[in-house]
């Protein structure tokens, strides 16, 4: 009997490396595919990386270009500001120096004289409705057109007698 008892344990020593192979492959297939997960992971890693480094550099373009712009503004108003005070300044220069008329008549004449009255203008006609469109003519035919009667005739009846 002990040869059939080392025949079982033979037996169930297969099946249990046959058990342990199965899962040996199971688990060298899934930490397989959890490579393949991690590269993927790594490379969007490294993708999002290298697209935050341009946006950030664009990001830093353009808030250096808004502070020259800034910086253009000001400088801009700044000569705005002295070129209005200028103005004014020549304004009341020359507002100064003409001589003023006497406030009795030349103002109301230079008034009527600058103002011409407005020609009037002509009254418009009433709008009327759209004409509806004309329906279709079919083209009848003319007599000339049409078979003739006479051209048509019935054997035995002549219109000579």
């Amino acid at each position: 009997m002990k040869n059939k008892d080392k025949e079982g344990a033979s037996k169930r020593a297969k099946d249990q490396l046959q058990v342990a192979e199965r899962a040996h492959k199971e688990a060298s297939r899934k930490a397989d595919a959890a490579e393949a997960v991690t590269k993927q992971a790594k490379s969007a890693l490294k993708k999002a990386k290298q697209e935050f480094k341009t946006a950030s550099k664009a990001s830093r373009a353009a808030r250096e270009a808004a502070d020259e712009a800034r910086g253009a503004y000001a400088k801009a108003s700044k000569r705005v500001l002295k070129a209005d005070a200028k103005l004014d300044k020549a304004r009341k220069r020359a507002a100064a120096s003409k001589p003023r008329p006497s406030t009795n008549e030349t103002p109301v004449a230079a008034k009527a004289e600058a103002k011409p009255a407005a020609p009037r203008k002509a009254k418009s006609r009433p709008k009327t409705k759209a004409s509806k469109p004309r329906p279709k003519e079919t083209p009848r035919p003319t007599e000339e057109q049409t078979p003739a009667a006479e051209d048509s005739f019935v054997l035995g009846e002549s219109g000579i007698q």
